[in-house]
């Protein structure tokens, strides 16, 4: 058949004059998640998944119903009953490869300049999820009127697309349907190989079951062979997703991962390193800044953004000097922690006595809090040394109490003089 005709009487064509704009409109207004990483860009991509599977799933089963109401199963065979379904399936799988590029480019913003590509495995994952709600639209639309079996792929694929990531518990079945990624990734993360894993099984068995129903249908052993071929792929599927809970993600590749200068050592993965110079630059600046009131800062750190911002990579020093988390005594049910009214004054001076500046600080911390900051680096250098030093062992102590005023500090270094 010519695909002008194809076309002309397909709903793929009709489907594409909806989808691709809807897809292009959410795509640009959620493409600011992304981090400018091709994995993070692919990942990101996926959140519309629901909308390209959803849609094809429906255009399979009205191309089925179309060709079940023109009764071409009793016309003299010519060609075998898979080829006319790949034939007229061709423009719907054409539809939902346009559908995930359209997303990818608009998600890829950020991510153009940088070094890699485009993650293969994930939009191999994405159209391998598309072709099983297509299988399975299909083998649905030979079965029930095509109007009914359209609009109930339409509902059906756009549920399954988007109600597993709602859901709190099972956490695990967001991996099914490809959405388990979505959340991923941060420079230092790549895209789980098991939650992919997982959901290809998982549409793997929906298509092989599809194909056996299809193919084999004068078999008297079709059912039970396709049931046991979808039942394996499925299974296998849900014993990869169970153990991973929420996490879509795992660790970057750590060979990748550079690091240059000293005091402190700044390590940077391959997006960063055209921004090497501003890294160091301003990392230096906050290490030798700390250091003239007594401070040691960290030796080593890294960053989570690929392009730096000043005050950004200063509080990032800054913040090395403070404990990543609540004392234990802290973390006792109904526990007395004074040292908590401590922390953003402590981190708002140490970044202050960084460089960073107050007002960037104050969409981070309490304007309180920078305040108080303010007025401490008003201090002698030795006075502010032994302001941190008291505050910070109520930050770490439970049985401390913190001393953040800083006329006491003031009086002391008057009478020290």
């Amino acid at each position: 058949m010519r695909i002008k005709t194809l076309l002309r009487s397909g709903p793929a064509l009709w489907a594409a004059l909806v989808l691709l704009p809807a897809l292009l409109w959410f795509s640009a207004r959620n493409a600011d998640t992304t981090v400018e990483y091709w994995a993070s860009a692919s990942t990101q991509s996926l959140v519309v998944l629901g909308f390209v599977s959803g849609a094809c799933g429906a255009c399979a089963a009205w191309e089925a119903g179309r060709l079940t109401d023109a009764g071409i199963e009793s016309w003299a065979p010519v060609r075998p009953r898979l080829h006319v379904a790949a034939v007229h399936l061709a423009p719907v799988a054409v539809l939902g490869l346009v559908g995930l590029l359209v997303s990818l480019v608009a998600f890829s913003g950020p991510a153009l300049g940088t070094p890699g590509h485009p993650d293969v495995l994930v939009l191999a994952t994405a159209y391998l999820i598309v072709l099983s709600h297509m299988a399975v639209g299909f083998l649905l639309g030979c079965r029930l009127p095509r109007l009914i079996s359209a609009a109930l792929m339409l509902i059906v694929g756009y549920f399954w697309g988007f109600w597993p990531a709602a859901l709190d518990s099972p956490s695990w079945l967001r991996h099914l349907n490809g959405q388990g990624v979505t959340e991923c990734c941060g420079l230092d993360q790549e895209p789980s190989l098991r939650s992919l894993g997982s959901a290809a099984a998982f549409s793997a068995g929906l298509i092989i079951l599809a194909l056996i129903v299809l193919v084999m249908r004068k078999s008297k052993a079709r059912l039970a062979l396709a049931w046991t071929a979808g039942f394996v792929g499925i299974a296998a599927g849900v014993a990869m997703a169970h153990p991973m809970g929420f996490k879509g993600a795992q660790a970057r590749d750590r060979s990748l991962f550079q690091c240059v200068g000293n005091r402190p050592q700044v390590c940077l993965w391959p997006e960063q390193r055209a921004n090497e110079a501003d890294f160091l630059r301003w990392s230096h600046d906050a290490d030798r800044n700390l250091r003239a009131v007594g401070i040691k800062p960290v030796s080593r750190v890294e960053f989570g953004a690929t392009i730096p911002n000043r005050n950004s990579v200063l509080t990032a020093i800054s913040a090395g000097s403070m404990p990543s988390e609540p004392p234990a005594c802290a973390q006792r049910p109904n526990a007395r922690y004074p040292g908590d009214e401590a922390v953003s004054a402590v981190h708002s001076w140490l970044a202050l006595t960084a460089g960073a500046e107050p007002s960037a600080l104050q969409r981070q911390w309490p304007a309180p809090a920078v305040a108080l900051g303010e007025e401490v680096r008003r201090l002698p250098a030795e006075a502010q040394k032994r302001w941190f030093e008291q505050n910070m062992r109520a930050v770490r102590d439970c049985s401390v109490e913190p001393d953040l005023d800083p006329a006491s500090y003031a009086r002391a270094a008057g009478q020290t003089t």
